[in-house]
This record gives C-alpha cells, sequence and structure tokens, in this order.
C-alpha cells in the first residue's frame, strides 16, 4: 500500500523550476508562475519498502480552469531522497522542458529534443508540443527498438484518429520491458486510457532481452482559437 511522505517535493520542484527562469508562488494547493495557470504541484509516495532499497513514486500535477493531469515517475534507490532525486531527474530530462515550451514562454529555453508543430484534427488546429523520448536501462537505446521514428508515428496516428472535444490534452505513451522479460506497453489520454495507442504501439519491433528498458514519450495538443490560427 502506498504511502505518502513528509518530504516538501514543492520546494523541490519550486527550486528546479527556478533554474529555468520560471518563478512559482503559491496560490491554495497549487504553485503558479506569474499568477496564471496552469497551476502545478508535486507529491512523493513510498510504494515500496525491501529494507535495503526503496521504492517512490514521484506526481507532478497540472492544473488548468477545466481540467487537470498528472504525469508520474517512479524510482527505486536505498533512500527516499535519493529516490526522489533520480524520479526528479526523471521529470528534469524527460517532461519539464515540454512543459516550459507548451506554457512558460518566459522560461528559460535548452536544447532538449522538445520539438513543436501544428496539426489540423476534425477541422480544428492544434499547437503540438512533443517531449523528447525518455529513456532508462542498460542496453543502448538504439539497440531497443529498430526504428523510433515509428514510435512516434503510431503515436501521431492514433491521436489524429480522435473525436477531440477539449481544450488541452497530455497523451503519455511509456513502453517497458521488465528484468523478467515482460512487455509492459501503457498508453493514456488526460490520464485515461487509451487502448488503440496501447496495442499499436505494443506491436512495434520492441526487442526481447532480460534486462529492464523503459521508453516515455509525452505529447502536449493545444487547441488554437480563430485568432492565432
Amino acid at each position: 500500500m502506498s504511502k505518502l511522505l513528509d518530504i516538501d517535493v514543492n520546494q523541490q520542484l519550486v527550486d528546479i523550476l527556478g533554474e529555468y527562469d520560471v518563478v512559482l508562488e503559491p496560490m491554495e494547493e497549487y504553485l503558479f508562475s506569474n499568477g496564471m495557470f496552469p497551476g502545478i504541484t508535486a507529491r512523493a509516495f513510498e510504494m515500496e519498502d525491501f529494507g535495503e532499497s526503496v521504492v517512490v513514486q514521484l506526481d507532478i500535477t497540472m492544473l488548468f480552469p477545466d481540467g487537470h493531469f498528472v504525469e508520474s515517475f517512479v524510482a527505486q534507490d536505498a533512500t527516499h531522497e535519493e529516490a526522489l532525486a533520480s524520479a526528479f531527474g526523471q521529470f528534469e530530462v524527460n517532461v519539464l522542458h515540454t512543459f516550459i515550451t507548451a506554457f512558460w514562454e518566459h522560461g528559460k529555453k535548452v536544447e532538449n529534443g522538445v520539438g513543436t508543430d501544428i496539426w489540423e484534427i476534425n477541422g480544428s488546429r492544434w499547437q503540438v508540443v512533443v517531449s523528447n523520448f525518455g529513456y532508462r536501462g542498460v542496453e543502448k537505446f538504439d539497440n531497443v527498438i529498430d526504428d523510433i521514428d515509428r514510435v512516434f508515428d503510431v503515436i501521431e496516428k492514433s491521436i489524429k484518429a480522435l473525436p477531440l472535444t477539449k481544450d488541452i490534452y497530455a497523451i503519455r505513451t511509456v513502453y517497458t520491458n521488465t528484468s523478467e522479460g515482460k512487455k509492459v506497453p501503457e498508453a493514456y489520454i488526460n490520464n485515461k486510457p487509451f487502448p488503440e495507442l496501447e496495442e499499436a504501439v505494443s506491436k512495434l519491433g520492441w526487442r526481447e532481452i532480460d534486462s529492464f528498458y523503459s521508453v516515455r514519450n509525452l505529447v502536449l495538443l493545444m487547441k488554437l482559437k480563430d485568432e492565432e490560427v
């Protein structure tokens, strides 16, 4: 059973964002930059305690006027603090710069593989911000999938097939190969299962090995108003 950790992870979030010129201030339960949406907050949980190591889950929640979504990061290390440092490292490498590009124009940009595009879906135009492929594993990234571009191709195709009705979407895709060789594809849209994308990702040419690896991607869609088109 998970247990909420009594560690001030929001201060760590403030410190990390501050390094990129995004100043966060508390307003009720969330942190805001310049008092504008989105709000952001962090929570951390102990998922497992093995005595010599612990498994920690870090949840980063983004708040919007009409909803929210959560990005979760799991890490295992000797202490809660070390596991959290690893989880925040995943956040910073794979998702933070996607958020900065999408939501905080005043934030400091770095070369991190984040891409932008405009897509037309169901007669509307959408600003698209795409994260890099976050990777963890012993094998080199190039050795776990024959063609990484195919992963994004199926993500794009699956998204464009959706009847999008909201103004903002977060699509998270994760493919994990466990240390026992078990294959675990996951796909979520605004934290709800996205089975069509999960199935498409599962059919790609992932390498079957008896060691852990995980590939993660985040796509943000924001509907453009007529005057923004």
